[in-house]
């Protein structure tokens, strides 16, 4: 059934008539507006909610960073994080809804003046079902470290003017084949530039700063990464910041070094979680990233002889 106007009204019954789980995929989501949604849902309801965190959007408000916390305080629930989230999908038991909309008042007909969006009703089934484990698959899960590092990642960055689902991307050029890396999925992506403090330099145009091996690291970087345009020297570091969190690869290194950690472990933890061509040059790039970009969250100090890393998550 295709329907496009009375989405909360929609939302509302069938979240009464949830007995088991419900599942919210959307890129943005606004805290009052899925409140809302989840209203007459029973309390002991499981919750799924996969969402994305990109710096600038939360930081002009198209989306809110405090969901976290009114799931962790509705308990049964959990949040996924997947930074190329597009699909707005969502599930009350069997019930499905796919569309346009976004959890938002002006997507959900909470407004006066409201979006004029469009969706199809379905039954799960075996194709709903594979959508879920694919996009779980690759998922990032919102912990409490992470979202105390991106509330301090934003505190760096301005409120800043955007509309709808539109965010004007940086031109770094085009990835070539011949890049290295240039086909690695945002699941299995790992920084290539040796010097981070030269990524802000490539991003403002700044290439006749750099050596050509610096200059192409840089752009297969920023092409992963996908920053906005306009950004200040601090705002494109919190950027980047906020953007390593919702990394597959960072996060699970980060988890992995809670405890205090030697380099060979980080390195051999490194090579068993993604390919790598040398984990031992790679780990050295990704520990300079994370200590230059986030040095509230990591520190590493050197103690007979070898490196030691900790994540502070």
């Amino acid at each position: 059934m295709l329907f496009w106007e009375g989405f909360g009204e929609r939302f509302d019954a069938l979240a009464r008539s949830t007995t088991t789980e419900v599942v919210v995929v959307a890129p943005f989501i606004k805290r009052i507006a899925l409140r809302r949604v989840l209203a007459g849902a029973p309390p002991d309801v499981m919750l799924l909610c996969v969402t994305r965190w990109r710096v600038d959007e939360l930081a002009c408000g198209v989306s809110d960073l405090e969901v976290y916390s009114d799931l962790v305080e509705r308990g049964n629930a959990r949040m996924l994080l997947v930074k190329e989230l597009h699909a707005k999908y969502f599930r009350f038991d069997r019930d499905v809804i796919v569309g346009s909309c976004n959890i938002t008042d002006a997507a959900l007909g909470y407004k006066n003046i409201s979006n004029v969006e469009l969706a199809v009703v379905l039954q799960a089934g075996e194709q709903t079902s594979a959508f879920e484990a694919a996009i779980i698959a690759d998922a990032v899960p919102v912990n409490r470290g992470m979202y105390d590092a991106m509330k301090r990642v934003l505190e760096a960055m301005p409120t800043m003017p955007m509309s709808g689902d539109s965010i004007e991307w940086v031109n770094v050029g085009p990835i070539t084949s011949s890049t290295p890396g240039a086909t690695a999925s945002w699941a299995q992506w790992l920084p290539t530039c040796r010097a981070p403090d030269s990524l802000y330099n490539a991003y403002a145009g700044r290439l006749d700063d750099l050596t050509l091996a610096t200059r192409t690291a840089a752009q297969q970087d920023l092409q992963q990464l996908g920053p906005p345009h306009g950004l200040t020297r601090a705002q494109f570091e919190a950027f980047v910041a906020g953007t390593l969190l919702s990394s597959p690869v960072i996060t699970r290194l980060a988890e992995f070094s809670v405890t205090p950690r030697r380099f060979g472990e980080m390195r051999d933890r490194l090579h068993g979680i993604v390919p790598v061509t040398s984990a031992t040059n790679d780990w050295q790039t990704i520990m300079r990233w994370l200590l230059y970009f986030a040095p509230d969250r990591f520190t590493m100090r050197v103690a007979n002889y070898s490196e030691i890393f900790t994540a502070n998550w």
